[in-house]
């Protein structure tokens, strides 16, 4: 058994050596190492970076796709199912990590009320209540803001939280945040009839796929105010007009903490654990200690907030130099996650 890692997955040398004949490659080179050995079995532990369909697996004796993220949406997993490859992810792994991203933005954009006073006078719309948008919805209700949140699944699942339609969301909300996966029902999302129903001057959040969004539309849009983005179409050739219409612009970074690839690495080695039934393994952990910061919600939050995560160094990197995205994205230092 040969498993293929991803190079950038931290944490994970050493820990599946012993087991089976492991080699690391970029995430575009495990093409390369499956061609050089095409009798042997395999396990691949990916990020979003390597493209899992029928291209890269056909003709491969592939039997588990392990990958350190949330979303799926770089596996074929119609093509896995119809030839038993098993498939598993790290749902919720980087949710604290993103939810961080949501609010240091919103400070370094001017765009977060300093006071409870303001806040009270305020509505965020969380579009996709999942393992992230939910964790935003609640510290955004701590802080006192009014949240709309609007996750049409989940809502079908009698959660016994109050959704809201879409066009609900967008005509109240004065910043609305994406977190929803990339799907057939979320792709174009953000296009000409979301932007035209949305309140005028709202803000615009996205961290979740650039694909939900459509950038024709919402370079057009006029009633658009501020847009935070960290995820492209077309990453890492990303729209230098999106660029330059983002008040914020990170390389697909917002889960970059220690503790959420803490978590993704925690997660892939164990689904390896479950399914080649390794028992050393199958709660492992590569945390040592917890090294969260603390947000003190009645202190200065723009303040706490940068000094967590002084997001505008990232910003300031990808203008000067946007064909550099996946260096950049590369070479990020993670950064600490707060509680509260």
């Amino acid at each position: 058994m040969i498993c293929i890692v991803d190079n950038a997955i931290p944490y994970i040398n050493g820990v599946l050596e012993p087991y089976m004949n492991v080699i690391y490659a970029p995430g575009d080179g495990f093409y390369d190492v499956l061609s050089k050995y095409p009798e042997e079995e395999f396990c691949l532990l990916t990020r979003t970076r390597t493209r899992c369909s029928q291209d890269l697996l056909e003709g491969r004796k592939v039997r588990l796709i392990a990958s350190a993220t949330i979303g799926k949406d770089h596996i074929d997993e119609d093509y896995c199912r119809a030839n038993s490859i098993c498939v598993a992810n790290a749902p919720g792994c980087n949710s604290s990590a993103v939810m961080q991203y949501v609010f240091t933005s919103l400070a370094y954009s001017g765009i977060l009320p300093e006071t409870a006073k303001d806040r009270h006078n305020s509505t965020i719309g969380v579009i996709g209540a999942g393992n992230v948008g939910e964790k935003v919805a609640r510290l955004a209700e701590t802080l006192g803001f009014r949240v709309l949140r609007n996750d049409p699944p989940k809502q079908k699942q009698g959660i016994p939280l109050e959704y809201f339609s879409l066009e609900e969301v967008l005509e109240n909300s004065d910043i609305v945040t994406i977190h929803t996966p990339l799907d057939s029902t979320t792709r174009g999302l953000a296009g000409k009839h979301f932007f035209s129903a949305i309140k005028k001057g709202a803000h615009l959040v996205n961290a979740s796929r650039g694909p939900v969004v459509d950038d024709n539309a919402l370079l057009e849009s006029k009633k658009l105010g501020l847009f935070i983005c960290d995820v492209w179409n077309n990453e890492p050739d990303i729209n230098k007009d999106i660029l330059q219409r983002s008040a914020l612009a990170t390389p697909h970074i917002a889960g970059y903490s220690v503790e959420g690839k803490q978590n993704a690495t925690d997660a892939v080695v164990r689904a390896v654990a479950a399914y080649f039934n390794i028992a050393e393994l199958k709660d492992f952990t590569c945390r040592k200690a917890d090294e969260r910061h603390h947000l003190d919600l009645s202190g200065n939050l723009k303040e706490q907030l940068l000094s967590f995560f002084p997001i505008g160094e990232t910003d300031i990197l990808l203008r000067e130099s946007p064909e550099k995205f996946e260096t950049i994205r590369k070479q990020y230092i993670y950064r600490h996650e707060f509680d509260y």
